[in-house]
């Protein structure tokens, strides 16, 4: 048996790989992954035992935040017994709001319910695990039954609740007269015979050497997954989804598609930005005019004033503009202003925003202090002063108007008190993408963005490793960030930090950059790519490479 099994999202479980006993969950729970970053978890679970209530008493005792809301589907003669729902009640006792639990009796025994279990992280991720396999996924699985985990969008986990909310609505509240009173039935044992002639049914329904047609058996690759139909003769026949023309992602494009899934884009929220500290004024302030204009020329004049002497100033606006100038620490380029962080390098990157915030504030503290009028009052002479030499650049040997000095003022205290909100820094905002290479047409291919992202995850941990200047200004765990950043399972940052690893680094930095600079197909160089993070190995991308034309010298 292989290594165990930890699938990322979207996945279908039982996997052909499971179903075939060529590897295991690593966990009890295919999904339980997902589960375990869940803040809250609602949903319909049918014919529960004593497996999933034991479950979810660990669940609850290790995610202390985490709530739970379920409605329990049961049928007559399904497994649930008096005492399952007791164990339930003792959860809502145990954890209190956390743990609410509803019954929804089915009408008969051959009504069967949904499965369905909605995860909501911390961060607003949202992903469902649906299908017909009962007990939260304990009960034993057919290789016909689809169960599917997955990241879904807004839109879908929002009719997911109000789906739920309904079902909330109409279920009955459990509590011990319900647990008591659930009849223990039991289906009856039927006659012998009856059930052998099922076996033998069942039997000769899945035995394909007993049809006319040509006998065919599913393989099942041990690495990837993939399932290939073979004949007798163990060569490939079509499969039905590729018979009917359904497309197929090879290797590369899921690969891409799946990296694609584990970030998001992010810009910097403009709109959340204070504006500069330095406060433009009227030059009318001044006597000047803001415009001039002699024939076909034209002259704009714009006066600023500073709060605090120019160094102070300097430090705060570098600060004031920290988020985009993190950003590229923690996020990958798609294209020029498109930028994509990895979902699990967005707390880091959060952290470093908040750490900055705190400078800034502090900066502005020390040199304002709690109240900003007492601060601008000790500024006035300077600001009258510096205004008055302005002034008579204008108007040798006049006076600035006090009320000028006034408006200047409160020019700087509109500005300032602006610096009282809890960010001084600007938000940034986070989106969803998805790279699909079906759509594709003359004008436009995802290639082009696939490329660039690949490029940039090969790049980070092999110039963090080879860049002096590469962590300068960077206060995060060097470690931690070079995990975070590794979405694509880059085979050297498993060698990160080695003398061997840095020398490879330097030499495959050069190599990605001759590969960006080559000719040829897109396609072709992520496939180059591709091989290179994963495997190492350097064959396609010297390919490419050496097809290059020699540029001239200039």
């Amino acid at each position: 048996m292989n290594k165990p099994n930890n699938p990322q999202m979207p996945f279908i479980w039982p996997e052909p790989l499971g179903s075939t006993g060529v590897s295991r969950y690593e966990t009890e729970l295919p999904f339980e992954v997902a589960a375990q970053a869940a803040q809250c978890v609602f949903g319909v679970v049918s014919a529960i035992d004593a497996r999933a209530t034991d479950w979810m008493e660990r669940y609850l005792a290790d995610n202390t935040e985490t709530r739970l809301r379920l409605v329990v589907s049961i049928h007559p003669t399904c497994r649930t017994s008096e005492s399952d729902l007791q164990n339930l009640l003792h959860l809502v006792e145990r954890y209190g709001d956390r743990a609410a639990f509803k019954v929804f009796p089915e009408a008969s025994l051959f009504d069967r319910s949904s499965n369905l279990l909605c995860l909501c992280g911390v961060g607003g991720d949202t992903a469902v695990s649906v299908g017909p396999t009962e007990n939260m996924g304990f009960a034993p699985t057919s290789p016909s039954q689809a169960n599917l985990a997955s990241v879904v969008t807004a839109a879908t986990f929002e009719a997911c609740r109000k789906w739920f909310d309904y079902l909330w609505g109409i279920a009955g509240p459990l509590h011990s007269d319900v647990a008591t009173a659930m009849p223990n039935l039991v289906l009856p044992e039927g006659d012998v015979e009856a059930a052998r002639q099922w076996e033998d049914y069942r039997r000769s329904c899945l035995n394909h050497e007993s049809t006319t047609a040509p006998p065919v058996r599913a393989v099942v690759d041990p690495e990837s997954g993939e399932v290939v139909l073979v004949d007798q003769n163990n060569e490939a026949v079509p499969s039905p989804t590729e018979a009917i023309g359904v497309p197929k992602l090879d290797p590369l494009a899921e690969y891409v598609a799946r990296v694609f899934e584990l970030g998001a884009l992010v810009s910097v929220d403009k709109l959340s930005r204070i504006p500069p500290l330095e406060a433009p004024v009227k030059p009318e302030w001044f006597g000047v005019d803001s415009f001039r204009q002699t024939g076909m020329v034209r002259a704009q004049t714009s006066i600023k004033v500073a709060p605090f002497d120019e160094a102070t100033l300097k430090k705060i606006d570098r600060l004031r503009r920290v988020s985009g100038e993190l950003l590229p620490h923690y996020s990958f380029a798609l294209a020029d202003g498109v930028r994509w962080i990895p979902k699990q390098a967005i707390p880091l990157f959060e952290a470093a925003l908040t750490a900055a915030n705190e400078d800034a504030k502090k900066i502005l503290g020390q040199t304002i202090g709690d109240d900003i009028q007492a601060f601008l009052g000790t500024q006035r002479e300077r600001i009258r002063n510096d205004a008055q030499r302005m002034y008579e650049t204008y108007h040798p040997g006049g006076k600035i108007p006090d009320n000028a000095v006034t408006n200047i003022l409160d020019e700087l205290k509109a500005r300032l008190d602006k610096t009282k909100a809890d960010k001084l820094i600007p938000k940034v905002a986070y989106s969803p993408v998805a790279f699909n290479p079906s759509q594709q047409s003359e004008w436009s291919s995802p290639w082009g963005q696939a490329f660039a992202l690949l490029k940039g995850i090969a790049e980070f941990p092999r110039e963090a490793m080879t860049n002096r200047f590469f962590w300068q200004g960077i206060r995060t765990d060097e470690d931690v960030l070079i995990q975070a950043m590794n979405v694509a399972r880059d085979y050297l940052v498993e060698e990160y930090g080695g003398r061997k690893a840095k020398q490879r680094a330097e030499l495959e930095l050069d190599l990605i950059k001759q590969l960006e600079n080559a000719s040829g197909d897109t396609l072709a160089k992520c496939q180059a790519l591709w091989s290179l993070i994963t495997t190492g190995k350097e064959e396609a991308v010297l390919a490419l490479v050496a097809d290059r034309p020699v540029s001239c010298p200039a």
